[in-house]
């Protein structure tokens, strides 16, 4: 007994951390041999190194070791309701870049910055942030084709050689079809074609002084070659529900992303902004650049529903996901979202047993306090149970319903009371863009 003892304890001082280490979860350890790599669980996280040991990288000269920058992670943990939120930092050559980019995209993950890290370095490397949520299997499915492209020799199309037999009919780039492809007059400046789009959709603000396209909230792209060998290179002014639908629009057409990031910091809406580059025909880049505008502006037009209650926690929580499946499930285009007046700490767990319990996904998040730009950009507002009076600055656009029971006194009727009038108002929606 006292060699086990002392066994035991000699382990323990071998391994000191034993004490504290936490099991690692099914899923996680299913998530690990679907990427075939490893990873460690602490703080609730589970981590994977993803370094680019296979690079040697010099920095103005200067040989750099892995560590000094060139690791790459992974990291993914729990949410609400058994869903996952993964984040990660991919370090790319900068040949990996845009089909890693797809990989992601293609698989229903997201890419949420890219940029560099250093100058002078050899070779170019770039780092790309991305986001996802879901179970943990499905989580992985959609990362593993992404990562299996790191490290793999992957390579971009190499840009055409310039062409010095071009006879002087071919030879000019044919401006005028630019335009009609892109549907926008540019301006031609020597050898350069520029088209520039304005968000003039977005009204933006800072100290107090409109930001408007002369301050830089524009889009644009600018032209040069010829018709059959030309280069486009821009830039994209987004809110972040444009930025995964333009980053595909412009991986469908062969363009490739160099940058995303921020130009202006304290605004409200964020605007991010990409830049990109292409070769190939004049028609063929000014239609990947019309593509990529034609995803502006679309989740302004998109119809809005916001669906409040005293406590954001209950009935406007069941309303919104109610919902946001039917309307889904209709072909319904319609952005719902869900407050309080005087929000509750956390959404109500009788409510997010009741959603899954019916087969519908609850939200994410906390319950947080309505606001009145968004009570004013709603294009219609449920209001149960609430005293709006003086928040909505457009009352026409409010429905109330008063009669749904408080959860607290009949739960059950509440709940059904709540699903067959979203039920309908779906139905009623439904009628009204088929008219349209």
């Amino acid at each position: 007994m006292k060699g086990i003892i002392r066994a035991s304890i000699a382990a323990l001082l071998l391994c000191p951390h034993a004490l504290f280490a936490q099991a690692l979860p099914a899923d996680y350890q299913s998530v690990l041999t679907t990427l075939d790599r490893k990873g460690d669980f602490k703080d609730n996280v589970l981590k994977i190194n993803i370094p680019r040991s296979d690079l040697a990288v010099t920095v103005a000269g200067v040989k750099t070791p892995t560590p000094f920058g060139f690791g790459g992670w992974v990291a993914m943990t729990k949410g609400e309701q058994g869903m996952e939120v993964l984040m990660g930092d991919l370090v790319l050559t900068q040949d990996e870049v845009n089909p890693v980019m797809s990989a992601l995209l293609d698989n229903g993950l997201e890419v949420t910055a890219l940029h560099n890290h250093f100058f002078w370095e050899e070779p170019r490397v770039y780092y790309m942030h991305i986001h996802g949520h879901g179970r943990a299997e499905t989580l992985a499915g959609q990362l593993k084709p992404a990562l299996d492209l790191i490290g793999k020799g992957t390579t971009a199309t190499p840009a055409p050689a310039p062409d010095t037999t071009a006879t002087s009919s071919s030879g000019q780039l044919d401006s005028s079809r630019v335009s009609q492809i892109v549907g926008k007059a540019g301006e031609q400046t020597g050898a350069v074609y520029k088209v520039t789009v304005g968000r003039n959709d977005l009204t933006l603000t800072e100290m107090g002084a409109p930001i408007n396209a002369r301050m830089g909230l524009n889009t644009w792209a600018a032209f040069t070659g010829t018709n059959e060998q030309a280069a486009i290179a821009g830039d994209v002014a987004m809110l972040s529900s444009e930025v995964t639908p333009v980053l595909k629009a412009l991986r469908k057409n062969g363009l490739e992303v160099v940058a995303i990031h921020h130009h202006m910091l304290q605004t409200q809406p964020t605007i991010f902004f990409l830049h990109y580059w292409g070769t190939g025909t004049a028609e063929k880049l000014a239609t990947g650049f019309r593509e990529a505008l034609a995803e502006l502006g679309k989740s302004l037009a998109v119809p809005r529903v916001l669906f409040i209650c005293p406590h954001g926690a209950a009935k406007s929580v069941l309303a919104s996901s109610y919902f946001r499946q039917m309307a889904k499930d209709r072909g319904l285009n319609v952005h719902v979202d869900f407050a309080g007046t005087e929000p509750d700490p956390q959404l109500s767990p009788k409510a997010v047993e009741r959603l899954n319990a019916r087969g519908y996904m609850p939200p994410s998040g906390s319950p947080r306090k309505v606001t009145r730009e968004e009570l004013a950009s709603a294009d219609l507002v449920i209001s149960i149970g609430c005293e709006v009076d003086g928040l909505a600055p457009e009352p026409a656009k409010v429905r109330h319903w008063d009669d749904v029971p408080s959860p607290s006194d009949d739960f059950d009727r509440a709940d059904d009371v709540i699903l067959e009038r979203v039920t309908q108002l779906v139905a009623e929606l439904a009628a009204e863009q088929r008219k349209h």
